[in-house]
């Protein structure tokens, strides 16, 4: 049971992979008033705990009422994540202009918490564990990696700030066109 738990923890990590989303959490998060920040880390986590909680309880049934396939969603999910990592990539404003704060409040849910932390591999990953392990292990894996993913994003302008200015810009475009690569995948696996 154990040994359970804990290859459950390492591979929702692995693939949920909070630090690869402090680039993207500081984009956003640093244009907002430091009154909003805690806020805004606060949606995200719960946006993406409701999005695991969601597709772990009614996901796989609501896909068969809906006629909707697990690639057609990481389908979907991947031009999203293609889309957010262009404009990431060369600094283009999506929607709303970025001095809009409800716009960047709006990003803590899209692309942040879904599809960014809690997206098709997470969702995924948990499904599998919840039928291999049971859902007594998928909720325990599921908020153990909620709670690292809370912590990482939490200190990440201090692990930016290590990085420096120029360390960070380049991380963030790094990130983005792995983002871009791994949108690309979840298409291209789907098909």
């Amino acid at each position: 049971m154990y040994g359970g738990i804990i290859n459950s923890i390492v591979m929702l990590f692995v693939v949920m992979d909070p630090i690869a989303v402090i680039p993207f959490y500081m984009e956003n998060v640093n244009l907002l008033p430091p009154s909003k920040k805690k806020r805004f880390l606060r949606t995200l986590i719960i946006s993406a705990v409701f999005m695991l909680l969601s597709f772990m309880i009614i996901g796989d049934y609501m896909f068969r009422i809906l006629g909707v396939t697990f690639d057609d969603f990481k389908i979907a999910a991947g031009i999203v994540l293609l889309i957010y990592a262009i404009a990431s990539l060369f600094d283009i404003e999506i929607g709303a202009p970025k001095t809009d704060i409800e716009n960047i409040e709006r990003k803590a849910i899209v692309p942040l918490a879904t599809p960014l932390l809690a997206g098709p591999g997470s969702i995924s990953a948990l499904l599998y564990i919840k039928y291999a392990y049971g859902y007594g292990v998928a909720l325990i894996s599921m908020f153990v990696n909620i709670t690292i993913a809370y912590f990482v994003l939490y200190v990440g302008e201090r692990i930016m700030k290590l990085l420096g200015q120029h360390g960070a810009l380049l991380i963030d475009k790094f990130m983005s066109l792995i983002l871009a690569g791994f949108a690309v995948s979840l298409i291209l696996a789907s098909v």
